[in-house]
């Protein structure tokens, strides 16, 4: 994946914690939760995106806009502890509408790594600062507002899913800044209407992606798989938040090497039925960005209102079933 933000400085402390053992673990760790293992055509074909990437580009859009040095080192550890598959350890447990169950361990993998650790001391900066990004708005807030964490995977699926093309991304980062909201809190701004109903468009046709029949089937087999994995011993759930090299050698070593190999080899989906097919839901991702004195996309954009709220009230009531080659 292109580093989208590489003119975009970094302070020292954050240049400093990338080196970690914590954080170049997730280095093994995809943004796309498995189907980059599938055969799916739009998956199959695209660059490695990791979470390293991801994080390290949330904390290089964090300090672009705050020139903060705590925010951004609360945006680069925010992904510290995601399980290999990213996402499908949400499914498994069973939390994958809202997908924050992951998160839990997050204060454990930053207070067992001595480099970071050093680094906070150095800097006399407190553990719960930078533990938990959600008390920073501009780094993250609630869904369909736009933070760094949700603009960064945003423009990165765009580029990865061949939707838009590195100048696309440079005119939307000069066309935003901090604002404040409808509440008063701080929220990256777009300052041109067309700019951000364009951006807006292009989320919504990720998010499309991300709850699509494809991801979500896929998602949702894989997390079967890993539970199984773990019942029979295969697995432990530590093993979980190791890397997916690890995990996928010892998939292949045991009983239930078919399965996965029938999983990385799923190419398509059909109409299934109760007895040979998955039934999920899935949580539906869409950005409805703020314009500078004029509100949100979707007040501004009635076309845009309209088709947002097709996407999120779509049913997904429906049974699939998974063809592999």
């Amino acid at each position: 994946m292109k580093n989208l933000y590489q003119e975009f400085n970094l302070p020292d402390s954050v240049i400093e914690a990338c080196q970690s053992e914590a954080m170049k673990r997730i280095q093994k760790i995809d943004m796309n939760c498995g189907l980059n293992y599938t055969r799916f055509p739009v998956f199959s074909s695209m660059e490695p995106y990791t979470r390293y990437e991801h994080s390290v580009g949330v904390a290089a859009l964090i300090y672009h806009f705050t020139q903060d040095e705590i925010q951004a080192l609360a945006g680069l550890f925010h992904d510290i502890s995601t399980p290999v598959f990213s996402h499908v350890v949400d499914f498994m447990k069973g939390d994958h509408m809202i997908q924050e169950t992951t998160e839990s361990p997050t204060v454990s993998f930053i207070q067992n790594d001595p480099v970071i650790m050093d680094i906070l001391s150095r800097r006399s900066i407190l553990l719960e600062q930078v533990s938990d990004y959600h008390r920073y708005p501009i780094a993250d807030n609630d869904s369909p507002k736009l933070s760094c964490d949700r603009l960064e995977y945003t423009l990165g699926n765009m580029v990865n899913y061949r939707f838009v093309q590195s100048d696309t991304v440079t005119a939307f980062l000069q066309n935003l800044q901090i604002g404040r909201n409808e509440k008063g809190i701080e929220e990256l701004v777009f300052q041109d209407a067309d700019t951000a109903l364009n951006f807006a468009q292009l989320a919504l046709r990720c998010g499309r992606i991300y709850s699509g029949e494809e991801d979500r089937y896929a998602m949702e087999t894989l997390a079967l798989l890993l539970k199984k994995a773990v019942a029979k011993g295969i697995l432990t759930e530590d093993d979980l938040y190791t890397t997916e090299e690890l995990v996928i050698r010892k998939l292949e070593d045991s009983d239930l090497k078919e399965a996965w190999h029938w999983f990385c080899g799923l190419c398509k989906i059909t109409e299934g039925r109760p007895d040979d097919g998955l039934n999920i839901n899935a949580k539906r991702r869409y950005i409805d960005p703020l314009i500078q004195d004029q509100g949100r996309v979707s007040e501004v954009f009635d076309s845009f209102r309209k088709e947002a709220e097709q996407f999120v009230n779509e049913s997904y009531d429906k049974w699939l079933k998974g063809i592999s080659v």
